[in-house]
């Protein structure tokens, strides 16, 4: 059985060489925009990397479908655009899963997951905790 020390330190080295290797990427990833246009090109939906509602455009005539008709162009426009984001974040983080290593990848979850953004930064948090508690460290 490996005592915790080593374990926590095998982790934290880990993690360490994962936060330098994808430095940038939580950058990209917070300047990341999709756009979904519905089938009329009539509204035009953008949303970030979680899958939010940033920005929505109307062509002036597309307020003449009536509230029914403009809700279904913005809905349409919204799924384009959220499934255009899943797509992009994949080819984006394409292989991280690997680089992760599978026991990492079920913690924070599959790329385009959206989910799972806030978990990296909680694990951390926690992390820092464990280490506080570690013998022979400052309090």
């Amino acid at each position: 059985m490996t005592d915790p020390a080593s374990a926590f330190d095998a982790l934290a080295g880990r993690l360490a060489a994962i936060e330098q290797q994808f430095a940038g990427l939580q950058d990209e990833l917070a300047a990341f925009r999709a756009t979904g246009t519905d089938d009329t090109g009539l509204v035009t939906v953008t949303v970030d990397v979680a899958g939010e509602l940033t920005d929505v455009t109307f062509e002036p005539v597309a307020l003449r479908a009536g509230s029914q008709g403009l809700s279904d162009m913005v809905l349409q426009a919204y799924r384009k655009a959220r499934t255009a984001a899943t797509e992009q974040i994949q080819e984006r983080t394409e292989g991280l899963d690997v680089k992760l290593g599978s026991s990492l990848g079920d913690l924070f979850g599959a790329p385009g997951d959206f989910s799972a953004l806030g978990r990296l930064d909680e694990t951390m948090g926690r992390l820092e905790r464990l280490e506080r508690r570690l013998p022979g460290q400052s309090a």
